[in-house]
Parts: structure tokens; sequence; C-alpha cells
């Protein structure tokens, strides 16, 4: 009832009429939906929801527009001072032994039906390297699988990097970074001074190869992210695909995303399957910025492991 109140006020252009669609349906339709991925007709037809196609798709429209605008940003907030980022980065450091870390950072692929070709936008380049159509969501947690961050505008056919590089936290952190403070990223990002990469083909035994270690072990946490996020909502998966147009899937995404933080805000038991992806092959650019970012590495490296 919790949700379903912060949503109410959210609803625009709901009928006053005996037959007008209770928000509490709408809610109760809208998750079904979420947490299966089954087809609209299908959703309708459950017994305790009994409507038809075009009454489930107005409802999953209404309940994803009312996440969207009324709660995503009081659920999904990225540590803009000091005091938030101490509190992320005192998670990592306690669960996994990583000092300065305000987030780890990955991108996961939501299949999507093709899109039609427009004047502004051509449907092939939601066609990414597994050859299906999809947004490359771009997604960052802390310590307790809480969603920071997501973006979810970009196609399919777009490199982790280029949405990295495209994002509005990368531009936030390069303005603003502060010293001891960085993300955690795969070897499918470039090193930066605010985001710290694996180091490449470390010696056994070594400080690098340590570093690695625990820089795959806290960097895990987005991985269990998005498995659980993927397991709980279903419409999620690459088996289920959003039959929705670019701009309403990633809103789907996103209000997808608010839920998750809402169910681990509230404890409620997850739902966990392995939902990895194949690496991203490494990128590197802005040199500068790499060397600055080896100096932080090679300086955090030869002083903590």
């Amino acid at each position: 009832m919790g949700l379903i109140n912060e949503l109410k006020p959210c609803f625009t252009g709901t009928s006053t009429s005996k037959t007008a669609i209770t928000p509490e349906l709408k809610v109760l339709c809208a998750l079904n939906f979420y947490a299966s991925g089954s087809y609209q007709r299908y959703v309708g037809n459950d017994r305790y929801i009994g409507l038809s196609q075009k009454s489930v798709s107005r409802c999953i429209r209404d309940v994803t527009n009312a996440i969207c605008s009324g709660l995503f940003n009081k659920w999904i907030k990225f540590p803009i001072n000091s005091f938030q980022q101490n509190k992320i980065k005192l998670g990592f450091n306690q669960k996994f032994g990583f000092p300065g870390v305000i987030g780890a950072v990955d991108g996961t692929h939501v299949a999507i039906i093709a899109p039609k070709d427009t004047e502004e936008c051509q449907g092939f380049i939601y066609i990414n390297r597994k050859s299906f159509h999809s947004l490359n969501v771009q997604l960052i947690c802390d310590s307790d699988l809480m969603i920071i961050n997501v973006n979810a505008k970009f196609p399919g056919s777009s490199h982790d990097s280029f949405v990295w590089r495209s994002s509005g936290v990368r531009h936030a952190l390069s303005r603003h970074h502060e010293t001891g403070s960085w993300l955690l990223g795969d070897a499918g990002y470039p090193l930066e001074p605010w985001l710290l990469t694996p180091v490449p083909s470390p010696t056994v035994g070594s400080a690098n190869e340590r570093y690695n270690k625990k820089h795959a072990t806290a960097r895990n946490c987005i991985e269990r992210c998005i498995g659980v996020l993927k397991s709980r909502f279903r419409c999620l998966l690459h088996a289920r695909e959003l039959n929705y147009e670019p701009t309403t899937a990633g809103k789907i995404v996103n209000a997808c995303a608010v839920l998750h933080n809402i169910c681990r805000h509230y404890k409620l038991p997850d739902i966990e399957n392995d939902c990895r992806e194949e690496p991203i092959p490494p990128t590197v650019f802005e040199p500068s910025l790499r060397a600055a970012a080896l100096k932080i590495r090679d300086n955090l490296i030869l002083t903590r492991f």
C-alpha cells in the first residue's frame, strides 16, 4: 500500500467514471508485467486482474510514467557530497577491503523489438555485438546492491566506454573529483582518476595481482546487482524482449531500477541468477587522463596492496 499511496498523486488523466481502473489495480497490473515479462494479453488474463490488452497497456504506461516522474529522483541518487560518498566508501572498505570506492559500474543489455526507422534514428544501431536489438544500460551500485545511477538511453551497438564517456556521472566527476574517491569498472572501461580498472596481466603473487583480486571481489557487487534486478524483473531478460520503442523501454528499465531499490530498502528476499555477460574488449582514450590515473592506481597498490 505504501507504493500505491506514493504513486497516486503521480497518476494523471485518470477517468473518474464507475468503470475507471483503480490505482491499486494499475500498480498490480504493472508489477505483474515487470515481474513476468509476459505479453500484455496474458497479464490481463490473470485471474486477479481481468483486463483487456489495451487496458493492460495503459496501466503499464501510467505506472511506468508515475514511477519515473514521482519516485525516480527519490530512490536513485548518486552521492554528490562528502558525507554521502564516505558512507558508500565505508561499505566497500568494510566488506571488501578496498578503499575510496563510491560505486561499481557496468553495462548490461536489455532486449527490445527492432525499432522502426525514422529520420532521427535508424533501427540497426540497436543491434548489439550478439546480433539482437537492445539498449545498453549503464548501472552503478553501492556495496549493498542499491542502484545509485542508471542510464538507459543508449542503443545496443554502443560500447560500454562510449556510454560512460557520455554519461552525466563522468562529466560530474571530471569537474568535481575528490582525491581518494573512485568508481570500479572492468577492463572494458578506460582507466581514469575517478575510475579504476584492473591491471592487465599482473605477475603471480605480486601486489598488482592482490589489487586485481580485491578489485574483482568489490566490483562483483554490480554483477550481482544486475543479476538480482533481472531475476526479479524478468521483463528485462533477453528471453523476454521488451515490445516497446526505445524511449518507453528505457522508462521501464528506470522504473524497475526504482522498484529494485525499494525491495532492497525493505529487505525483500533477493531472487538471484547468473546474468553476467561476455567481457567487453579493453578501451583506452584521453592519454593524459590515463597517465594521471596510472599514478593514482600505482600509489594505491603500493600503499594498500
